[in-house]
């Protein structure tokens, strides 16, 4: 078939208007002329579809696949947009392992059993067509500024309980991350379902990179929670400056990848520079701490560069 195909719009009794499609899409697709498919209006462009039967289940054997590669999977398949997920075995599965695998709820929202015997356990999620991945990733990226407003505050004072509670919010956080993925991955496949409207394809990729980049970030927060108690001076000029330094760099990239404001773009770059120059340039205390604070700098930069693709448009 044809790369590149023109087809003059025409218009038949009744006002409506008609294009013809091309013969080949229509045989390849097993189409005829009685098939119904979708017609999606989508960021000024008519996006047409055969209608057609998606993967929704799969299946995880346990004789098979270990435990953690299992729950590894499971994750995934959610992240991805499965709602059923089988786990089986010839053998009973035993109580301890339907404990872990049953703890996934904790961290997938929507995940529900469905049904189970001694030998399985299924898995359905349920979703919303009427959520907006865009807006939870804002509240997604405000939580996150939050964590790195009280990561500040513990280390100019540094205390142990509320290094704990840290970790322990930017864990909960974990769960908003999985599930603004998995609407992302459901509306890039299923545009017949979402009304998302003036998103096109291109931005989807570049919102599901950024939400990987602040998922990262998240990651390093909990990481650095912990390097703040093990740290015996975090009181020092340095990772004083890092930290504010890299409150400062989120706010601006946030600026940045939502609103499209690239006069940050400068200061942004600037800073990580003068972080790595700090952390990796000079003997400094705490240097694991120090480290990961240049990792969640490096993630801001990230977000930064994300938004400045979603800027370019031909």
């Amino acid at each position: 078939m044809e790369k590149n195909l023109r087809r003059r719009i025409q218009k038949i009794k009744g006002g409506s208007y008609i294009i013809t499609l091309p013969p080949e899409w229509v045989r390849r697709n097993s189409l005829d002329a009685k098939s119904e498919v979708f017609v999606i209006e989508k960021d000024g462009e008519l996006l047409i579809k055969p209608i057609r039967d998606y993967i929704t289940k799969k299946t995880i054997d346990l004789d098979l696949i270990d435990l953690e590669t299992s729950k590894y999977l499971i994750t995934v398949y959610y992240m991805q947009g499965i709602s059923e997920i089988e786990i089986t075995s010839k053998s009973v599965i035993s109580a301890s392992i339907k404990d872990e695998l049953k703890n996934l709820q904790l961290y997938l929202p929507g995940l529900a059993i469905e049904s189970e015997s001694f030998n399985y356990i299924t898995f359905r999620v349920q979703d919303s067509v009427n959520s907006n991945p865009v807006e939870r990733m804002k509240t997604f990226s405000s939580k996150l500024l939050i964590l790195l407003e009280d990561l500040e505050k513990i280390i100019e004072n540094p205390n142990k309980e509320m290094a704990v509670d840290l970790k322990n919010r930017a864990e909960e956080l974990n769960k908003l991350y999985n599930s603004v993925i998995r609407e992302i991955a459901l509306v890039s496949q299923k545009e017949e379902e979402f009304e998302i409207k003036n998103l096109p394809t291109r931005d989807l990729i570049l919102y599901a990179i950024a939400m990987r980049d602040m998922g990262r970030m998240l990651s390093h927060i909990k990481t650095a929670s912990l390097a703040v108690t093990e740290c015996v001076n975090t009181s020092n000029k340095e990772l004083k400056f890092i930290v504010k330094a890299i409150v400062n760099m989120f706010k601006r990239s946030q600026e940045v990848f939502f609103d499209k404001n690239i006069d940050h773009i400068r200061d942004i770059r600037e800073n990580m520079k003068e972080i790595n120059k700090i952390v990796y340039g000079n003997e400094i205390e705490c240097k694991e701490l120090a480290r990961e604070l240049a990792r969640i700098a490096s993630y801001c930069v990230a977000l930064m560069d994300d938004g400045v693709h979603k800027s370019v448009k031909i």
